[in-house]
């Protein structure tokens, strides 16, 4: 089996939104990338069959921004995972405009079945963060006492898909947040791309880092990814984590095109599966 860091379903608040939408100017389709024929359909069943042939379990990063990208709420996800059980598992996401609330909403989602963590989009948030701000820290500490991954999308691309500053796809105030949680495992969702060497300098310097690049590494001829390749195979081989970004990219074609990178079988299979199902507990 292959996990799948960050797959998002066609669920019906994310239809609408820029990775469903035909002719958005979704970045992607500017690199090239093709679209999976369920998005064409946006039929959670068609997802399945190619989850089925891709041999791929789906982790649901949430997300509550704003548009184009949007608040796709939990409730859904749960939905999605409880019609579909052993399929999917999810990371909550949480909206950063009231702290307070996302903690509430962290308490009330561990309790369901298939969450295995939590989700912030800090740069593309209604009100842009660094994840180092001050304000994000009560959310840290508690995701860190629960012991829950946290997953920080990172990358300038979506950053300015929502009008925020370029700035704020930068990975170096992770750095300061895994050094004052030296518990909590970070995964930096996008790899942070195009910041790619900044990345894995905090990688370097945070053991408590993960690097998900998802459709970032699945094809040798993507700038920046071999960088990602050869972290793994020197200081974090344990700390690499596969993913597709679907929509973005269809499932048997992103794992085909990882697979171009002719990795020693152990670190494949790290890449692919091991990592992440330490990290989730699902071993």
């Amino acid at each position: 089996m292959i996990i799948d860091m960050r797959l998002r379903p066609p669920l019906e608040s994310w239809k609408n939104t820029a990775q469903f939408t035909e002719g958005s100017g979704y970045y992607p389709s500017r690199m090239g990338f093709p679209r999976p024929p369920s998005v064409k359909s946006q039929s959670v069943d068609d997802l399945l069959q190619e989850m089925t042939e891709a041999d791929i379990l789906g982790v649901i990063m949430g997300r509550q921004a704003p548009r184009p990208l949007g608040i796709i709420p939990n409730d859904e996800i749960t939905a999605v995972m409880q019609r579909h059980p052993g399929r999917f598992v999810a990371f909550a996401g949480i909206d950063l405009r009231d702290i307070e609330a996302g903690i509430e909403e962290i308490e009330r989602t561990r309790r369901i079945e298939g969450y295995r963590g939590v989700s912030i989009e800090p740069g593309a948030s209604f009100t842009p963060m660094h994840s180092d701000d001050k304000a994000l820290y009560p959310l840290y500490e508690r995701c860190q006492e629960l012991e829950l991954p946290l997953s920080i999308t990172i990358s300038g691309m979506l950053c300015t898909m929502v009008g925020n500053d370029l700035t704020y796809g930068s990975p170096t105030s992770v750095a300061r947040v895994a050094k004052d949680f030296p518990k909590l495992k970070i995964v930096v969702s996008h790899g942070a791309w195009p910041a790619v060497m900044a990345m894995i300098e905090v990688a370097f310097m945070r053991e408590n880092v993960y690097v998900s690049p998802d459709l970032y590494i699945n094809g040798i001829d993507m700038p920046g990814s071999q960088e990602y390749i050869k972290a793994a195979k020197s200081f974090m081989p344990q700390r690499l984590l596969f993913g597709t970004a679907y929509p973005s990219r269809p499932l048997k074609e992103s794992v085909a095109a990882f697979r171009e990178w002719g990795l020693p079988p152990a670190l494949e299979e790290a890449v692919l599966y091991r990592n992440a199902a330490r990290l989730l507990k699902l071993e």
